[in-house]
Formats: C-alpha cells, sequence, structure tokens
C-alpha cells in the first residue's frame, strides 16, 4: 500500500489534532496550524496548487485504515534539477515506519515522476530519528550549516542530506538478503542459494536496502557472524514476488536463487551492544 497521496483540504480535520501544539513542531521549521479553520483553508490552497502541478504536497495514510496520520512534500527548485523533501508524522504513528516508506515513495517521485538529478533534505542537528530515517533511504551526509535557520527566536544548525539520480538507481538495481555463513557456503557447494527458509516457508526473505536494518534487528539482534547477500535483480532467474509484510512491502523469492545474481557478500555485525546501526559500504 502507498502511503501517500495527493494533499485534500478535507484532511485538516484528522491531521489538525496531530500537529496543533504537538512536540513535532520542535523539530520542524513550521510552528503548527494557528486554528482549524486557517489550516483547513491552508490545505484546500495546496490541494489546488498541487492538482494544477504547481506544488507537491501529500497526506501520509494510515496502514489499513487510510486515515490521514502526517504531511510530506517534495519542492524543486526552478531549473527541476534538484527538490527538496519534508514531512511530518504524528505522534501516535512514530516509531512504525512511516518515515522510512514515506521517504522513499518521495524519492521515486522526484526521480521517476519529476525528473530531478538530486533530491535533499534539511534536518536539525540533533535530530536523530530523522537523520537515520534518510540514511536507510541512501542519503549521505553532505555537511552541517552552521546558522542555517531560525526557530523560535533561536539560531539554528542544520544538517544537509542528499541522494543522486546515480545513488538511487544504483539502489534500486539490488535486493538484499540477510543470512548465516553456513548458509552461504552450502550456496557455494551448491552452484544455488537454498536457504532452509526456502523448505520451512516457502520462500526466501530479502529487503530493500532501506529495510535492512530493520529486519536484522528485528530476527538477528546480538547475532554475529551474519552475512549480507547482494542480488542484482537483473540477474536473478526466478520471479521477485512483492507482498505485504510487517507494515511495507518486501521482495520474496520462492526459488532457490541462481547463484551469479549474488555479486557481493558482505560480513554484517551488530555493535557491542547487539543491535544493527549501520548499513555497510556495498
Amino acid at each position: 500500500m502507498k502511503l501517500i497521496r495527493p494533499v485534500k483540504g478535507e484532511d485538516a480535520d484528522s491531521l489538525f489534532p496531530l500537529i496543533y501544539q504537538s512536540p513535532i513542531t520542535d523539530s520542524i521549521l513550521w510552528d503548527g496550524p494557528t486554528s482549524p479553520e486557517v489550516f483547513r483553508q491552508d490545505l484546500e490552497e495546496r490541494e489546488a496548487r498541487t492538482a494544477g502541478g504547481d506544488t507537491h504536497i501529500f497526506t501520509i495514510l494510515e496502514r489499513g485504515t487510510g486515515a490521514p496520520v502526517g504531511s510530506a512534500s517534495i519542492h524543486p527548485d526552478d531549473d527541476q534539477l534538484r527538490g527538496d523533501i519534508g514531512l511530518w508524522v504524528g505522534v501516535p504513528q512514530q516509531g512504525k515506519g512511516y518515515g522510512t516508506q514515506v521517504v522513499r515513495e518521495l524519492v521515486a517521485y522526484g526521480f521517476d515522476q519529476l525528473g530531478l538529478e538530486k533530491i535533499e533534505a534539511n534536518i536539525f542537528t540533533g535530530n536523530w530519528a530523522s537523520r537515520r530515517i534518510f540514511e536507510k533511504n541512501g542519503f549521505l551526509l553532505e555537511g552541517t550549516i552552521r546558522s542555517a535557520d531560525r526557530k523560535r527566536g533561536q539560531i539554528v544548525d542544520e544538517w544537509l542530506f542528499g541522494i543522486t539520480r546515480q545513488d538511487y538507481e544504483r539502489r534500486s538495481a539490488y535486493i538484499l538478503h540477510l543470512c548465516r555463513r553456513q548458509d552461504w557456503d552450502a550456496a557455494q557447494a551448491q552452484g544455488e542459494f537454498r536457504p532452509d527458509s526456502l523448505a520451512v516457508e516457502g520462500f526466501i526473505h530479502c529487503s530493500r536496502p532501506e529495510q535492512i536494518l530493520d529486519v536484522a534487528n528485528r530476527y538477528y539482534k546480538g547475532l554475529e557472524g551474519m552475512l549480507l547477500l547482494k542480488i542484482e535483480r537483473e540477474r536473478i532467474v526466478p520471479e521477485i514476488v512483492w507482498e505485504a509484510s510487517d507494515g511495507d512491502d518486501f521482495p520474496h523469492i520462492y526459488s532457490p536463487i541462481n547463484i551469479e545474481a549474488i555479486t557481493a557478500v558482505i560480513p554484517f555485525s551488530p555493535d557491542a551492544d547487539g543491535k544493527f546501526r549501520k548499513f555497510p559500504p556495498i
């Protein structure tokens, strides 16, 4: 399920209670709406501008119910070369993967629909939760902008993150599978990758790059000596089936993977506290 759709004026009824005087506004430049009436008028104007293609503002939808739970946008520059994105998600839905998936959808929209060459995001320094969302999606820290803006009368610094079209296309070209070393040793001997999960569950569970840290921490926290298999989508013989799982769409493979599709094997270990935090160089 896609989590974003073009904004509607009527979304104000659901979004106002989530953003009005909310701690969300502490970490974004906007201080939030002043009243339900002003907010609805603002969203109605944004709806018209989005429908006309003058701007690109979206409402974030709750999984399952489709209720509005946040807002997102992407703003191209005058040359349609670069764009910057921003989003907020209501407190009840934070920590559930909404930010990561929404950024992924915004990035795809920016490159595939708008034809941008680079997408950027500015984040208040110290906002580590937002930083991790962008890092999971392949954004690189390009620097710290000192005295970047003014928030409630205070000068604030910002991190500048960016992802280029080349970065995006490279990440889109492969999926990942996290496995034990013995599974990879067996694959080399057999000439195909056939982990135990294929027999037990009927498929091989793979992930997009931005999903792998959550998967590792959910199922393999504290386990040393794991391996990440980089699987090139153009080389794989069996079909990749995208299916809903844990609130997101994951690539599943229902047959053994031909070994020539696996183009890199990367050691992957947790930090000292057992948690996986860093996406390894691929």
